[in-house]
């Protein structure tokens, strides 16, 4: 049902996708293994087996073997080698086997990777203390490929026994949509379905039943769709809501499987958990991060939560789909961006059944449940100041079809929550007209000067309330060339209830706008502000292109980027990252020639409606992030400035109205 609502649309940033059939690789025990080889190579790139070896030979079997799986053949490739030296603090004993797989690319990073050295290829590593053990050079290959994963766990399983197996994947990371990409190889991603096929076939071919541990050093792979439909090829996940800083986790945590014995795989998810947390504290990168560690054997309970609350949902009326769209509104949401086609559209889960509980919808009880169940999987779980409200998991939930991505369509059997999304669109393309979010022409937006900038208020009709899901403010200025009204920032408003049934829609304005500075040039940016009350800290994300020095003449497209900005009420950076958004929604940190340019970007809307992200600057700022400034400056006098005030419904439909006047 769902795939033909869908048909007038397509995946976001795409043409429309067909679903194609996913077929089953074999392999044979020819096919496995790892070699001594430093001459030898694989067959063709892309995925063939790994030549077998004995770089295990002779070793009694240890309590752990954790192979990590590092698809660094992209701009991640320097924080590729630093966790290699992490693995190397920890190092391989007669207790646990450090295993990895390394891809390196030969544009990024020149750093030497412990005793490797500098190479462009992939190598096959048992990290010692502080040394290599044994190695062996595989050529290129083509980590967007399952079957290269799943030829590195039977090598890994086959030739460093263990009572207990882990297995770590690192790189880009997108949630639902998978890793990646292998940039050697054709920017390959490794989607989900190709992840469960490599390890439920590698699996099969070693006699395993499941892995202890699976883990993803990513950004975003800790979703419900992710832990469901792995939830049969592991017992314990380990993964990120949020976005990760480049340095991930402390490899040298695996040190607690070296000194102490019996570890279990819920105490190895608590430790990564506990040192990831401490090392962003220390790098001063911990106000918005996130890690989870779920138990995978108790995701049935979870599972039928969820199909407990499809059901109710489809059941019931307008007004709980118009409930939960607005607690979708409120809730956390992991992967935003000011470009909405740009954002991952991941809630948390566990936020939006809270925000929906006081709601009065008729699904409080359903609601409950799957807080309940997921307070039961999630067995440990760390969050920054501005991510405390984040519960463990979160699930994919646009903010209308329009953004739907039908690629999504791949993960099948994902209970529940397909459901719940294909009701939600459904509703929402039956919304009332007489429902559709609609502001009061007879109340035209007021704007009122204070001391502190201006407030901006508006009035809802009655009729429109039932569908009302969220508000807010956009604000720019008039480019008097044209006419056109260039927007520079948005924020939230507040959506107040009168006594007469109408709802006012009310925000602030403190007439600011954001420019960046490389200490030569400045220009303006476009920046998507949150205040949190309770820290009194803004969260500002604010959308940036990237172009690096090698397609300065060429037709290549800007690199999409948002940085991630968090200031204190007195305006001072307490935090900063950036990160890069690719074709594909693979996010993770940005890490930029120095000669590279950024380059600000706002919403240009022309005079006959049409809209488009535009960069004012002909020269852009130089990448060199520490270089860069931020600052927010008063406007200045005599600015013909525009606010709109936008509401919405659960149709994903909005209606605006704009005021404007003149900075004295």
């Amino acid at each position: 049902m769902l795939a033909a609502l869908l048909s007038p649309f397509v995946a976001c940033g795409g043409e429309e996708e067909t679903v194609d059939e996913l077929g089953q690789r074999g392999v044979s025990a020819d096919d496995s293994g790892l070699s001594n080889d430093e001459n030898a190579v694989s067959g063709d790139s892309g995925g063939d087996a790994l030549v077998s070896t004995d770089m295990g030979s002779g070793r009694p079997p240890a309590e752990w073997t954790v192979l990590v799986y590092l698809m660094g053949d992209n701009d991640l490739e320097g924080f590729a080698v630093g966790d290699i030296a992490e693995m190397a603090a920890a190092g391989s004993n007669e207790r646990v086997n450090i295993v990895t797989l390394i891809d390196r690319h030969p544009g990024y990073s020149d750093d030497l990777a412990v005793e490797l050295g500098d190479f462009d290829s992939t190598k096959v590593v048992h990290v010692g203390r502080e040394e290599v053990l044994s190695q062996r050079d595989i050529g290129e290959v083509n980590t967007g490929d399952a079957s290269a994963l799943e030829d590195f766990l039977v090598a890994g399983v086959s030739e460093f026994p263990a009572d207990k197996y882990a297995l770590i994947i690192w790189d880009h990371g997108a949630g639902w949509n998978g890793m990646g990409p292998d940039e050697s190889d054709g920017d390959d991603l490794l989607t989900l379905p190709e992840i469960r096929t490599a390890i439920t076939d590698g699996l099969e071919h070693v006699g395993i039943e499941s892995l202890d541990l699976l883990g993803f050093d990513a950004c975003l792979m800790a979703t419900y769709e992710v832990a469901s439909y792995l939830s049969s090829v592991a017992d314990v996940l380990v993964a990120s809501e949020e976005l990760e800083p480049g340095h991930g986790w402390d490899f040298s945590s695996l040190e607690v499987l070296r000194d102490t014995p019996d570890v279990s795989a819920s105490d190895l998810a608590a430790e990564l958990v506990e040192t990831y947390a401490a090392q962003a504290a220390e790098a001063e990168t911990n106000l918005k991060i996130t890690l989870s560690a779920v138990d995978l054997t108790k995701m049935s309970n979870l599972e039928d939560a969820m199909t407990t609350f499809a059901e109710a949902l489809r059941d019931a009326d307008g007004t709980d789909v118009r409930a939960l769209s607005a607690a979708r509104a409120q809730a956390l949401e992991f992967g935003t961006s000011p470009d909405v086609s740009l954002a991952s559209h991941l809630i948390d889960l566990g936020d939006l059944m809270n925000e929906l509980g006081p709601s009065g919808s008729s699904l409080t009880r359903e609601a409950s449940g799957i807080v309940d169940a997921l307070k039961d999987v999630v067995v440990s779980e760390v969050s920054g100041l501005a991510t405390r409200n984040a519960t463990g998991l979160s699930v994919y939930f646009p903010p209308s079809i329009e953004y739907f991505d039908s690629r999504y369509l791949e993960i099948e059997n994902i209970p529940g929550w397909t459901d719940v999304l294909e009701t939600v669109f459904v509703a929402g393309q039956q919304l009332a007209d007489g429902s559709k979010a609609a502001l009061d022409p007879a109340n035209p937006v007021t704007i009122t000067q204070t001391d502190d900038g201006i407030t901006v208020s508006g009035i809802v009709p009655v009729e429109s309330e039932t569908g009302l899901v969220g508000a807010e403010i956009i604000y720019g200025v008039v480019d008097e060339e044209d006419g056109s009204v260039i927007f520079i920032g948005e924020e939230p408003a507040a959506l107040i209830e009168l006594e007469d049934g109408r709802v006012e829609v009310s925000a602030t304005y403190d007439l600011t706008a954001l420019t960046l500075s490389d200490g030569v040039d400045s220009d303006f940016a476009y920046l998507d502000m949150d205040i949190d009350t309770a820290s009194e800290l803004w969260f500002l994300d604010v959308p940036l292109w990237y172009i690096p020095p090698e397609e300065f003449d060429s037709d290549a497209l800007p690199h999409d980027v948002t940085l991630s900005l968090t200031l204190d009420p007195t305006g001072s950076v307490v935090s900063e990252v950036y990160y890069e958004i690719t074709s594909d929604g693979m996010i993770g940190e940005l890490v930029p020639h120095p000669d590279g340019l950024i380059f600000p970007v706002l919403l240009n809307r022309y005079p006959d409606g049409d809209s488009e992200w535009v960069t004012l600057s002909d020269v852009g700022l130089f990448a060199d992030l520490p270089s860069l400034s931020y600052e927010l400056v008063p406007l200045a006098s005599g600015t013909e400035l525009v606010v709109e005030l936008v509401v919405t419904d659960y149709s994903g439909g909005t209606a605006a109205q704009s005021a404007s006047l003149t900075l004295p």
